[in-house]
């Protein structure tokens, strides 16, 4: 008998139960890293090579792969890969998000707001931290969170993104730390996976 593994219809499943028993997102991104671990230990069976190519042809390096998406634009998850030295301004995500390495590393970037938000356009933060993104870490970001992401390898960078609601269906902001602005932050162009 061949065992086929955890699933994205499975964790797709899961999630809607999740959802249905009514948890908020402060559960959900408590639950949700405990499933996409399982989704991305069984990577062999739905992960595609086509997905680990950079889309440098259509003027920006990086690559979403849409996998799932809910008519209501909840539960979207995507491939995301990068080339080296891609990096992502700190922003939110306006809802929760877990992301999880498939293959090579990036660094995670934590940031802090550190004005009250009082001023309309305006922000400053300041880095808080970091950690290692690669197969072996997930990480779980609540909706307030402020990251960036850099792929500071030497290769192509390949992650599994879970947010509770597809990032260009929520006010989602990105920061500039330099200027202190803050700006609409879209997700944009994504392509649909090929299974």
């Amino acid at each position: 008998m061949c065992d086929t593994g955890y699933s994205i219809r499975d964790l797709v499943s899961d999630l809607r139960s999740l959802k249905r028993q009514g948890l908020d997102d402060d559960a959900m991104v408590r639950e949700a890293p405990d499933l996409v671990k399982r989704l991305v230990l069984m990577k062999h069976n739905w992960l595609r090579s086509s997905m680990c190519v950079p889309n440098a042809e259509r003027g920006a390096s990086a690559a979403t792969y849409r996998l799932h998406e809910e008519p209501d634009h909840s539960l979207a998850l995507f491939v995301v890969t990068w080339l080296p030295g891609d990096e992502t301004p700190p922003h939110d995500h306006g809802t929760w998000a877990v992301i999880a390495g498939l293959d090579g590393h990036e660094t995670n970037h934590w940031w802090r707001r550190i004005d009250d938000g009082s001023v309309p356009g305006y922000a400053r933060v300041a880095r808080a931290g970091q950690e290692r993104i690669d197969p072996s870490r997930i990480v779980a970001l609540p909706r307030p969170s402020i990251h960036s992401l850099h792929n500071d390898s030497d290769a192509v960078s390949v992650t599994l993104h879970l947010y509770g609601i597809n990032v260009d269906f929520a006010e989602r902001w990105k920061y500039d730390p330099n200027g202190h602005t803050l700006a609409p932050y879209p997700f944009g162009g994504t392509l649909a996976a090929t299974q």
